[in-house]
């Protein structure tokens, strides 16, 4: 597994860059304490080689876990789960959950192999059995039952880059919501059957907040049609995150050690070409942090192809706030302070559009704020506090402040 994240072999010329880019790879593997001590580089014998050594100290990665949780639009509940990173200390990953409350009865069921029987393959199995009543919105109840098994191949021997394959089937209802979404999006018993490929590029280093690299994937899904099941459509996503390095604070000069800055660029992009059928959780939505794609300094679902709705609100969504193509893009800066604490500024602009065709990068809302993420017993969480400038009231501006808290959903 170390030997993987190692970009020299034995005999090559001494790179410091491809030194620190391994020192990063080991680091992002998670299953050793933090930060890792720099490297050792040593005069060889024969005094025309170096041996490199690198220091690790393998820290408790397995964990049963159990207590309160918080859903991206299902509220609070409770979890059991068995979940363990390094199977057999061979970086293969099992995950065994079950989440439950009075809005969600969620069983999940992974295993991924990095390294098909030691190839540079990767597979995931997936089995799930949901039952979620959506807090936001009055969206109502949804329960699904299915599985899914991707594979992934690097591209052109690339460590870097990689090409996956996948096959999803789920067969899913919805029930109560409001009338509009009911009348709109009728689904008793419906099937997705999905074939998806995506390709990508990740160089980011010090997850889980990243302070240097990128990330970019593009994905594309064939749903229904010559599959079968519900809907006839095809769905596009697009995403690039870009993350520069602007200084350090502290660490006595230990590599990743200290406060971090970085300045982090996102750019994403999604479109819907065909008939999406009843499955309005495929379709975009945006504002808020809860559901959807994120918009900070505006309300779940106040952005709709029609505009900017201030009726909007988390106990309320509209069947028109939902479309079938986005844009959204946020710059931040953010400060690092250690693996599990970061503090932000940023700026968002997104939109969201009735149609693939009418895609309009030029035509965004937009809002800014400060934020603050925790990795915590319950999860990734995060509060923000964000300011939106296009905020309508009576057909006049009425920018202002809105409060977020969110789930795992880091920009």
């Amino acid at each position: 597994v170390i030997r993987e994240a190692i970009v020299m072999l034995p005999g090559d010329l001494f790179s410091r860059e491809r030194l620190i880019r391994s020192y990063q790879n080991v680091s992002n593997l998670g299953f050793f304490q933090q930060p890792l001590p720099s490297p050792d580089v040593r005069p060889a014998a024969n005094g025309a080689d170096v041996d490199i050594v690198f220091r690790v100290e393998e820290r408790r990665t397995g964990n049963i876990n159990f207590g309160a949780s918080l859903g991206q639009g299902t509220g609070v509940g409770g979890f059991l789960g068995l979940e363990e990173p390094n199977l057999f200390g061979r970086g293969k990953r099992g995950r065994l959950q079950w989440q439950f409350g009075k809005n969600i009865n969620d069983f999940t069921l992974t295993y991924t192999d990095p390294s098909i029987r030691e190839s540079r393959i990767s597979g995931t199995v997936s089995l799930f059995d949901s039952r979620a009543r959506f807090t936001v919105g009055d969206l109502g109840r949804r329960k699904q039952t299915g599985g899914s098994v991707q594979l992934g191949f690097p591209f052109l021997g690339s460590r870097y880059t990689r090409v996956f394959t996948s096959y999803s089937f789920q067969r899913i209802r919805y029930t109560e919501g409001s009338a509009d979404l009911r009348a709109r999006f009728s689904c008793s018993s419906c099937t997705r059957s999905t074939v998806g490929t995506s390709v990508l590029r990740d160089t980011r280093v010090g997850l889980p907040f990243a302070t240097g690299g990128s990330f970019t994937s593009v994905a594309g899904e064939l749903n229904g049609g010559v599959l079968g099941g519900t809907g006839n459509y095809r769905k596009v996503d697009l995403e690039g995150r870009w993350y520069a390095p602007l200084g350090s604070l502290g660490g006595g000069g230990q590599l990743g050690a200290g406060v971090q800055f970085v300045l982090g660029i996102t750019a994403k992009s999604g479109f819907i070409f065909g008939d999406a059928g009843p499955f309005f959780t495929e379709l975009y939505s945006l504002g808020g942090v809860q559901f959807g794609i994120p918009l900070r300094g505006y309300d779940e679902f106040a952005i709709t192809p029609n505009g900017f709705d201030s009726q909007a609100s988390g106990n309320r969504a509209s069947p028109d706030a939902f479309g079938k193509s986005f844009a959204a893009f946020t710059v931040e800066a953010g400060a690092r302070i250690s693996q599990s604490f970061y503090l932000s500024a940023f700026f968002d602009a997104g939109n969201v559009y009735r149609t693939a065709r009418q895609w309009d990068p030029a035509r965004l809302f937009r809002g800014a704020g400060l934020g603050a993420a925790v990795i915590s017993p319950l999860g990734p969480i995060g509060v923000d506090l964000g300011y939106g400038f296009d905020r309508l009231r009576n057909g006049q501006p009425d920018p202002g402040w809105q409060l977020h808290f969110k789930l795992g959903n880091f920009f």
